[in-house]
């Protein structure tokens, strides 16, 4: 899963994204307002961790800015601004969730686990699909409850099929899920990933090339 991060805190912002990328999830950064809505409407992102006090453009104008056009990107708000109606003020506008600085970094984490959670509306972190498992939080493939070694990009893009079956999903979309601002990947490099995931997964799995449009996993 892909999540944004708009922190003017750099310390602050490199910490979060540290702990968040060793367990498993791609982050982008940014330390500017006007910088992290842009990159809100050009990527796509699972979850948004928004300070509030930003510079160019305030995390509350972010947060109504996002609600017209993405109702339900996850939110969660990591402020200074601790008064009580500052916090009715963040969660009315549109956050689900609102934590005051200082905090532990372990708090954040289960923050993030509990919003993702509830945005895909699982109960557990585990999928099924045909023979096949898939834990969300752990990136573990099962088939019969015996372990398929993947990639990291193949479960990566693995999981985002799997998360939008029955719907087609372009290279685009698929390199904005799987990479970050700070990587260098050639989209024509989904294709392999793609022939990999068939000739590994086998019957086990469906993904049907939409030609000019993308893939489908169904």
């Amino acid at each position: 899963m892909k999540i944004l991060l708009i922190e003017d805190n750099e310390t602050l912002a490199n910490g979060i994204s540290r702990k968040l990328k060793e367990i498993g999830y791609l982050i982008d950064v940014f330390h500017d307002g006007e910088d992290g809505l842009y990159s809100l409407e050009t990527a796509i992102y699972d979850l948004l961790i928004l300070d509030l006090g930003l510079p160019n453009i305030d995390g509350i104008d972010i947060i109504k800015k996002l609600r017209t056009s993405q109702k339900n990107l996850p939110i969660l708000v990591i402020s200074a601004r601790d008064k009580l109606d500052q916090r009715i003020l963040g969660l009315d506008t549109g956050a689900d969730d609102y934590l005051c600085k200082p905090f532990e970094l372990d708090e954040v984490i289960a923050r993030v686990h509990a919003l993702l959670r509830r945005s895909k509306n699982q109960i557990s972190n585990i999928i099924n699909y045909n023979d096949l498992s898939f834990n969300t939080q752990t990136l573990i493939l099962t088939k019969n409850s015996e372990l398929i070694e993947l990639s990291k990009r193949e479960l990566k893009i693995f999981e985002f099929l799997l998360q939008n079956q029955n719907a087609i999903v372009s290279k685009d979309n698929i390199v904005d899920h799987i990479t970050t601002i700070d990587d260098e990947f050639n989209p024509t490099a989904v294709e392999t990933y793609i022939s990999r995931l068939r000739k590994k997964l086998g019957d086990s799995i469906n993904i049907k090339t939409v030609r000019g449009l993308g893939y489908m996993m169904y």
